[in-house]
């Protein structure tokens, strides 16, 4: 989904990726997290107009590319016998085998009980594919809005990306790549292969790409644990971070994050911001809208892309940020009796086993959906 119709005054309208986790996702899958974005701005009434919609701020484009996974499970039993060994002397395939068993062959539930884990980490193929998807969209999106700039006479847009989850390390392996021209072998060997190259419909990126990017949301960072390449937020270009800003997202509970090492000391550049939530509005504390609801997390979001979110706004996000609403129990939740919030907090703990390892991540990711009801 990309959203470019509307603007504000005719200004540089800067652009937002975001970039989906573990578990199924129809097109239009971004729809409840910009619902809450959208619901935000309510709350910021001397920076947006009323009435406005957020994509008069904002072009929106939404990735996915969990459609790739359900290609290797609709030819698995083909594909089985050709993806290259697993690596890690761990028997990957055999694992799949048995959660697809587990899971009833059902995509969504064994993409919940993070099946798609066993995917990206075991497969080199599989992650080529996701990488390379995401990669096409990034630099097209790019290039697109740059010419745009250029025909028009304005200044070009900043560009930031929001990813979830599994997603945040999709995102720092798939730009990481872009950004060092890394990228040519994934297109080489998947181009080669006729069960991947009907997923990938879109053009290869360009070469050795500037992505330059603004800003990367990682929210319920996995990336310490899960990703298969250098850092893309610690790439430097003469002297400077190719990505200007980065942000850590995580909530103090979240089994995935925390399984996913975003709360242990790693090699991070030194400016990284790491932003703690513990609110709990919906027992899916896990779920991308739950985050971005949270005025720690959407101030930053509209500080760095809408220049109408003023100084002021940020400060009172800032003092919203502090209350008792955004720290303990709200939203659909706000009616738990007391002994009804230590029993959830109490599952989420039990699954937050930490752990670095990508099957430990794999295990807490199912546990926790059980604990809050949705397997």
């Amino acid at each position: 989904m990309r959203t470019r119709e509307l603007r504000v005054d005719n200004a540089r309208v800067n652009v937002l990726f975001l970039l989906h986790g573990v578990g199924r996702h129809a097109k239009g899958w971004s729809r409840d997290p910009l619902a809450a974005l959208q619901a935000a701005m309510k709350l910021y009434p001397e920076c947006f107009e009323a009435g406005k919609s957020l994509d008069q701020y904002l072009t929106l484009v939404e990735i996915k590319y969990d459609d790739i996974f359900d290609t290797v499970l609709d030819r698995w039993a083909e594909l089985a016998a050709t993806l290259p060994a697993p690596t890690g002397g761990f028997n990957w395939t055999s694992k799949v085998t048995q959660l697809l068993k587990k899971a009833g062959d059902e995509r969504s539930i064994f993409a919940r009980y993070g099946g798609d884990v066993l995917l990206y980490c075991g497969f080199a193929l599989v992650a080529r594919a996701a990488r390379l998807r995401i990669n096409s969209l990034i630099a097209s999106t790019i290039l697109e809005e740059n010419e745009a700039a250029l025909r028009d006479r304005r200044s070009p847009p900043k560009f930031a990306l929001a990813a979830h989850s599994l997603g945040t390390t999709v995102a720092q392996d798939a730009l990481y790549q872009l950004a060092s021209g890394r990228w040519v072998s994934d297109d080489e060997q998947l181009a080669a292969d006729p069960n991947f190259s009907a997923a990938l419909s879109s053009t290869a990126p360009p070469g050795d790409l500037a992505v330059n990017l603004h800003g990367l949301f990682l929210v319920s960072d996995t990336s310490p644990v899960l990703h298969q390449s250098g850092y893309y937020s610690e790439l430097e270009r003469n002297g400077a971070y190719d990505c200007h800003a980065l942000w850590s997202i995580n909530h103090e509970l979240d089994p995935i994050s925390v399984v996913g090492g975003a709360f242990e000391p790693g090699p991070w550049r030194p400016d990284k911001k790491n932003v703690r939530v513990g609110h709990f509005h919906s027992e899916n504390i896990h779920d991308l809208a739950h985050y971005l609801a949270h005025p720690a997390v959407h101030c930053e979001i509209f500080r760095l892309l809408i220049p109408q979110f003023s100084g002021a706004g940020y400060q009172k996000a800032q003092t919203l940020a502090e209350a008792p609403v955004w720290n303990g129990f709200g939203g659909q939740l706000a009616g738990w009796l007391t002994q009804e919030r230590s029993k959830l907090k109490r599952k989420l703990r039990t699954a937050a086993r930490r752990d670095r390892q990508p099957m430990k991540l794999r295990d807490a990711t199912e546990k926790y959906y059980k604990a809050i009801g949705l397997l």
